[in-house]
């Protein structure tokens, strides 16, 4: 193995080999953990990469992260798209990671609304009009300190409608916009308007709901970004562009089509180009968050959902989570206020905070509690309205999240940690 390559196993799969400047990237954008493992050739053993003499540089560097573009789309209408996208942001800018929101519904713009702020003093359509030279300077403020937003402009056709290298340059634009999160809010379906944005960012997240509906809606709108991934690559193949035909099959709701048969018949044409094919399906990993969850048996959907797009997609998607079905996100969109200041303490904010302390920062699950009480203070402070709630014993158990890091361990009876109000105060200060 060249000392330039690695292999690396993550999430229970080996991948490589890998370049250093490949795996730098991954740690940057965050798809890679310290605690993932890589080959050691020299001692002959699988080491943590934060660990390894060979890897611990690339870790160590890597840790003044770039700023995260994340895309949130999904198919259907009505999933919560732009109610979670707020909620994530608001999240990461109470603890304490500079937040932009983008309304990128670029022919439906309704982010501001759900802020409760009725008339932007300045829209996309301003810098698309060059009234205004930089995305910073339409950057509007919340009531929310580290969390800013850029209102989209309804009823523009040029802006409903961008070429994609108007969005390629858009994208850019955004990243040089001073931040260490710029989270998407994408408009409703799949097309390539929608798709575009989505593989521009980088990293996506697709929200769904248990609906059967809904969950064929996301998947085919997963099958629709891989394929223009796909076409978007090897357009220019002189024996491969026939096969990503846009206008064949790929467009196709009902079409039956093996990823493997895809990959098979472009090995058999350019061994190269399936290496590309290979990269292509290791590096595009969609996050899932499942919203509107009523019974707890409907969140093996999710898992259902992962299965269906490993197996036919081949694809390792990851599933965030689920949020549970919870009035007070009806309530505060009726008052036109984001659930996460209206009630900090409902069951949809609690796990809103918890996906993001886990997938987004990657904190420990102790620190992640601990955060997490940061977070509701700050967004106490804002005056919301807040419902009481009861105050159930919590029995200190193995099925905890938080045992394997807690140092209060006393299976059986009441916990200890959760009880100790006045000393996790003191800890967050």
């Amino acid at each position: 193995m060249s000392a330039q390559n690695l292999f690396v196993m993550l999430q229970g799969q080996q991948v490589g080999p890998v370049s250093k400047r490949e795996l730098q990237q991954w740690v940057r954008q965050r798809k890679v953990k310290p605690s993932d493992l890589v080959w050691d050739e020299l001692q002959g053993v699988w080491q943590p990469i934060s660990e390894s003499e060979e890897t611990r540089n690339i870790f160590l560097q890597s840790q003044t992260a770039e700023k995260i573009v994340l895309a949130i789309g999904g198919g259907k209408g009505g999933v919560g798209k732009t109610v979670i996208t707020i909620a994530l942001g608001m999240a990461l800018a109470s603890f304490g990671r500079r937040t932009v929101l983008v309304d990128a519904d670029l022919g439906g713009a309704n982010l501001h609304t759900f802020l409760g702020i009725e008339d932007p003093e300045y829209t996309f359509f301003d810098f698309y009009t060059m009234q205004k030279s930089s995305l910073n300077d339409i950057l509007l403020d919340t009531s929310l300190e580290n969390l800013k937003f850029i209102s989209g402009a309804c009823g523009t056709l040029g802006l409903a409608n961008p070429k994609y290298s108007q969005k390629l340059h858009l994208i850019r634009q955004l990243k040089q916009i001073d931040a260490d999160y710029i989270l998407l809010d994408l408009g409703a379906g799949s097309s390539y308007n929608v798709i575009d944005f989505f593989l521009a960012a980088g990293e996506g997240i697709v929200i769904s709901t248990p609906e059967p509906a809904s969950i064929q809606e996301t998947f085919y709108f997963i099958k629709t970004a891989l394929l223009r991934k796909l076409t978007q690559t090897f357009h220019r193949h002189p024996e491969l562009s026939s096969i990503f035909d846009v206008h064949g099959y790929f467009n196709d709701r009902e079409a039956t089509f093996s990823i493997k048969e895809l990959y098979k018949k472009v090995e058999n044409i350019d061994n190269d180009a399936a290496s590309v094919f290979q990269g292509i399906l290791r590096k595009f990993q969609p996050k899932l968050i499942l919203n509107m969850v009523m019974q707890s048996e409907e969140a093996l959907e999710g898992m259902a959902l992962k299965t269906a797009v490993g197996e036919m997609l081949m694809l390792e998607m990851d599933y965030w989570g689920f949020i549970e079905y919870d009035e007070d996100v009806r309530n505060a969109a009726m008052q036109k206020k984001p659930f996460m200041i209206w009630n900090p303490k409902s069951r949809a904010a609690k796990r809103i905070s918890q996906i993001v302390s886990a997938k987004l920062m990657n904190f420990s699950r102790l620190k992640s509690y601990l955060e997490n009480k940061r977070l509701q203070r700050n967004l106490n402070r804002l005056n919301a309205k807040v419902e009481p709630t009861s105050q159930e014993t919590i029995i200190c158990s193995v099925n905890c999240l938080y045992w394997d890091e807690c140092e209060y361990q006393n299976g059986g009876y009441p916990c200890s940690v959760r009880h100790l109000e006045n000393t996790l105060r003191h800890w967050e200060k």
